[in-house]
């Protein structure tokens, strides 16, 4: 299409304004979309962070005062220092169901010798005589101080307090321990504050036999090839397909990690993670944080849709007043100029031009009727030479 007058340019040139205004900005809403939905995902990592450090400190703060009552009780300390494993099972025994409801699932006796040997179990008193080798016996042994932290073992990850447990002399007869799994942390999460939570862990640190058969035992679904570095642990959702994520646990950082907006199934989530280190600093295993930001995320739409609406009829309004004004003020005055001198070539010598203003096309309405003037002057004095001759 070929634009011959000003006109069409001009309304061209403004029809391309309002198409990229309207793109702009609906780019730019995008954009703060974008930014708003990674703030938030940054918002509820660094809250769920700090509500996990709050658990984890509540729940060791916990099994310390337990522990503390527990050794108050001199028959605990005298029969385990005797090796007396009936006499400290039938002592212990009837207190485990109470300190399972409040969450503590581990409690063991370790003996003092260097092996440090599991002497008693108090949520399975079948098994013993085992070493669990793991990092946070060697620094209870080598510090004689009670020692906290999160540990991954088969049975799973777990919150551990142990500490050493002396005779009536004050020497160590061997040690206390109480451990509490960190899926349960996950649902008192869920609780307080409404998001979705997995607990994932490394699979370089997860025997995968082992995964595998406790898979089978539990009536669940292996999980195991879901994600390439990771599985799932416990969630508090159904729904997999928001907890799927492929990077290294051991390259998350320490303060988190935003992983943005996600949709499914017509809802809309925000996601991120944060790591877990057991007593070693190794990262172990990570917290998946969800929030379903659904409702947030319509207002959000609904709000830059008015906006896209109502900038798209601002302009819209704006460009017509543009060309309202251009066509009052100048196309429809160049019209009349071009109307005159068309009338004036046809013979039409009494059409004149009315001067309204004295902008830039009124300076050439002046200059025109100037020369309309002169031309039938001097046409009026050729045509009265040709009459006297």
């Amino acid at each position: 299409m070929k634009f011959k007058t000003i006109q069409s340019k001009v309304l061209a040139a403004l029809v391309v304004c309002l198409v990229l205004g309207t793109g702009c900005v609906i780019e730019l809403m995008n954009y703060f979309t974008t930014e708003n939905s990674k703030a938030l995902s940054v918002q509820v990592v660094a809250s769920s962070q700090k509500l996990f450090a709050i658990l984890e400190a509540r729940e060791v703060s916990k099994m310390t005062a337990v522990s503390d009552t527990l050794l108050t009780n001199p028959q605990i300390p005298d029969a385990f220092a005797a090796r007396d494993r009936a006499r400290l099972l039938a002592l212990t025994a009837p207190l485990y169901p109470k300190l399972k409801a409040e969450g503590i699932t581990n409690w063991m006796f370790h003996t003092s010798n260097p092996g440090m040997a599991v002497f008693l179990r108090l949520h399975n008193p079948a098994k013993f005589g085992d070493q669990l080798n793991r990092f946070i016996d060697k620094q209870v042994v080598s510090s004689n101080q009670p020692v906290t932290g999160n540990e991954l073992a088969k049975a799973g990850f777990a919150l551990r307090i142990i500490r050493p447990v002396s005779d009536a002399k004050g020497a160590t007869v061997g040690y206390l321990e109480f451990g509490e799994e960190l899926g349960q942390f996950i649902h008192v999460m869920k609780a307080q504050t409404g998001n979705e939570y997995a607990l994932l862990l490394n699979k370089k640190f997860v025997n995968r036999q082992f995964w595998a058969d406790s898979s089978a035992m539990l009536k669940r679904r292996d999980t195991w090839n879901d994600n390439n570095s990771s599985v799932v642990a416990d969630n508090t959702t159904s729904n997999d397909s928001i907890l799927q994520f492929d990077g290294d646990l051991a390259a998350v950082p320490a303060e988190g990690q935003s992983l943005g907006a996600f949709k499914s199934g017509g809802a809309v989530f925000v996601r991120g993670i944060f790591p877990i280190h057991d007593a070693a600093g190794n990262s172990v295993g990570a917290m998946f944080v969800v929030r379903d930001i659904s409702a947030e995320y319509a207002s959000i739409r609904k709000t830059q849709n008015f906006l896209l609406v109502l900038t798209f009829v601002s302009l819209s309004v704006g460009i017509l007043s543009l060309l309202f004004l251009l066509d009052r003020f100048v196309f429809r005055r160049l019209r009349h100029i071009i109307l005159c001198a068309t009338r004036l070539v046809g013979g039409d010598f009494d059409t004149s031009i009315k001067i309204d203003a004295e902008d830039e096309v009124g300076k050439l309405e002046q200059l025109f009727e100037q020369f309309r003037q002169v031309f039938v002057n001097i046409l009026k004095q050729f045509t009265e030479l040709e009459v006297t001759k």
